[in-house]
């Protein structure tokens, strides 16, 4: 929950208003009544044990600087969980603005960048070195007097020669270098790179061609003397190595470059290593990138910026603009027109066995897959059978994963819980992966980044393939896209956003397009959740199977289950057409309330959702379509459990529960019997979905 206006932190600092906010944490502007001054106070949300000693680590270090262009960090503190840091209010332009209001002189930019160089300088000769690993124009204040200050510490990471993880990372097209798209780790040269850019933008207007698209698709960086011929020959020469793709190939330290854009090196030692506009072993780096983080978006209308990644730490220095990093991740080429291979499909062997509807007694200990065949139907009984059948009728469990540096990635497993792979990789939380209808594709949710002003874009929703490749935005626009839903033929994708007055509602987005050159982050999809009659509060669309047949109570083109808040009530199950209008009450006594999480059966006959039935209570239910409701039944007993999704066949359903503390994956029959943990790792594994056979 925000701050409020006026409340107190440590007895000492009044908030006064926000600032800003991300995905993990939010910055106020305070008073600080000890010193009678204003401070900017960032709240970090991302709490765990390592969390909190790498803060803690991280904070102490970064409260000893001082250096004139770098701003201060002179307090922090922890209050029940939460992580505070306390930092000078640095007031004035940036210099994104600055440069948009009129074109600085060479002699100009060379005085800024002396400082920054400066400051550069004091933190890579720390111990441990300290990256600040996100300069660009933007986060480089300039103050009444003059002077330079180097902001927002956001993903600042201390420099470890013993890691071999690229750890959290900052992305902005343009000025990020490869290694922080994860082909190799960060350092001092890294900032290098990005005050080279920096350099690049403010001299000739534009933002340098991005890294990965000069890696990956052999995009020709253009030189500053041919966008300004104004530009002396030694700068142009400059900024080409400082640029270099390769690490290596730039200059040892920021005092050389420095030296090298006055022109007090000679020619001949700045051309020593400059590198190629390619990289000459770009295929093996293409591969690198693509498995390993998000390849940059393609141009489009609206000026959207990249990723930036939230370190352990999430220490951000707020002037009069706003900053925020966030722990995203978040874009990339066309979609593949080939299908993925298919994956390893687990099998199981059905005994005979007459299960009821009265759930099982749980248990946490892993066992193998359950031996129940289930049916909705609890009174037929099976007859054994040795023949071979894909458990569940699907292939791989997708769900999401922090077991790899805390950081939430997407996973499959088989059906049985063995063969786990990560999918995805890079920075920032991913979330709630849905399986396209012929299971090739994911679509899931990430943090978008900023805009070229800073902006939050909130959460996005990305798409990849089954195997890795493809990763590319679908939705990347201000607001918070959530809860994507594939149409049975995969037409179409419902999903939740509260880009309209801040209220979440459901949109519809034609598919036509992530198959299109220009992809579909220019589309406009629909809102099915407003019209001049009805207007409220809705979410977690599920879209009905395809060729169901309707009860006589439901018109057929109500295809569309969501969960609606009306006037702040307790949200309920309604059904829909996906051209709006008004929704249906699917229980008219409103006896199911405070719902998520809908998924209907492949059969269409019944509905299972979580309910939040009490305060701090959560447990799944079923409840079928013929009746609207009457007779729902509860499946779970343990609390904690939710995000039911039911197999391809109908027959079982995996679902989260934190009956143990930690999110794991259980599974069970579709009548609640046997229930199963899947996974049992530290962390969360959570939101699984079962992937459809299809055709791939």
């Amino acid at each position: 929950m925000p701050l409020q206006s006026g409340s107190i932190l440590e007895e000492r600092y009044r908030i006064e208003s926000q600032l800003g906010k991300g995905g993990m944490g939010e910055v106020y502007l305070a008073y600080d009544q000890s010193l009678q001054i204003r401070v900017a106070v960032k709240e970090n949300l991302n709490l765990n044990p390592e969390s909190e000693r790498q803060f803690r680590r991280e904070a102490e270090l970064l409260a000893s600087l001082r250096h004139p262009n770098l701003p201060r960090v002179t307090d922090y503190f922890i209050l029940e969980e939460r992580q505070y840091l306390v930092m000078d209010y640095i007031e004035g332009e940036d210099l994104h603005l600055l440069a948009q209001q009129r074109p600085p002189t060479v002699e100009e930019v060379l005085t800024w960048s002396d400082a920054v160089c400066d400051a550069l300088t004091y933190l890579h000769s720390r111990q441990p070195p300290i990256i600040h690993r996100d300069i660009k124009p933007a986060n480089l204040k300039l103050q009444p007097d003059g002077t330079v200050i180097l902001v927002d510490f956001g993903i600042a990471k201390v420099f470890d020669h013993a890691q071999t993880s690229t750890g959290a990372r900052g992305l902005t097209p343009g000025f990020s270098p490869p290694e922080q798209y994860g082909v190799k780790r960060t350092d001092a040269r890294s900032d290098q790179f990005s005050l080279a850019a920096t350099i690049y933008s403010l001299l000739t207007g534009q933002i340098p061609t991005d890294s990965i698209e000069r890696m990956v698709k052999k995009v020709e960086l253009k030189s500053v003397r041919s966008l300004n011929p104004a530009i002396p020959e030694h700068i142009d020469m400059a900024l080409n190595r400082a640029l270099a793709l390769d690490q290596d190939d730039r200059f040892p330290d920021i005092k050389n470059f420095n030296a090298a854009l006055h022109g007090q090196l000679a020619p001949a030692t700045v051309l020593e290593q400059t590198l190629p506009q390619t990289c000459p072993s770009g295929e093996v780096v293409a591969k690198t990138v693509l498995e390993e983080t998000l390849p940059h978006t393609r141009p489009r209308r609206r000026r959207f910026g990249s990723l930036i990644g939230l370190g352990a730490l999430g220490l951000i220095v707020i002037g009069g603009g706003v900053a925020l990093a966030l722990n995203v991740g978040f874009p990339g080429p066309l979609l593949p027109t080939t299908p993925t291979p298919t994956e390893p499909i687990a099998v199981v062997l059905l005994p005979s066995a007459t299960p009821t509807s009265t759930p099982t007694t749980p248990h946490s200990t892993a066992t193998p897959a359950p031996t129940l065949e289930p049916t909705l139907t609890p009174t037929p009984t099976f007859t054994p059978t040795l023949t071979s059948i894909p458990f569940g009728g699907g292939g791989r469990i997708a769900f999401v994963s922090d077991r790899v540096d805390g950081i939430l990635q997407i996973w499959t497993m088989n059906a049985d819980g063995s063969d786990s792979r990560q999918l995805t990789f890079g920075p920032g939380d991913k979330a709630q992966p849905k399986w396209s209808p012929d299971g090739t594709r994911l679509l899931y949710v990430t943090g978008g980044g900023t805009d070229d002003f800073g902006n939050d874009l909130g959460l996005d929703i990305m798409i990849i393939n089954a195997d890795g490749t493809g990763l590319d935005w679908v939705i990347h626009s201000p607001g918070d896209d959530t809860d994507p839903a594939w149409f049975p033929d995969g037409t179409r994708i419902a999903f939740t956003s509260n880009r309209i007055s801040n209220l979440r509602q459901v949109f519809i987005l034609e598919t036509a397009c992530l198959d299109s050159p220009g992809g579909c982050v220019d589309e406009e999809p629909r809102n099915i959740s407003c019209t001049v009659d009805f207007c409220a509060v809705e979410f977690s669309p599920a879209w009905a199977p395809e060729g169901m047949t309707p009860p006589a109570w439901l018109s057929a083109d109500i295809t569309l289950a969501v969960a609606v808040s009306i006037n702040n009530a307790p949200a309920q199950i309604y059904l829909r057409s996906p051209d709006g209008g008004m929704p249906t009450d699917f229980d008219r006594n409103d006896r199911i309330v405070t719902v998520d999480h809908l998924d209907w059966s492949p059969d269409g006959s019944t509905i299972a959702f979580t309910w939040y039935y009490k305060r701090g209570i959560n447990e799944i239910y079923i409840a079928p379509l013929e009746d609207r409701g009457w007779q729902y039944t509860k499946l779970t007993e343990t609390n904690g459990n939710k995000e039911p999704a039911f197999s391809p066949d109908g027959q079982w359903i995996v679902f989260t529960s934190t009956r143990d503390q930690n999110p794991e994956i259980y599974l069970m029959t579709n009548s609640g019997t046997g229930e199963t943990r899947l996974t049992n790792h530290p962390g969360r594994d959570m939101q699984p979905d079962w992937q459809p056979l299809g055709n791939h």
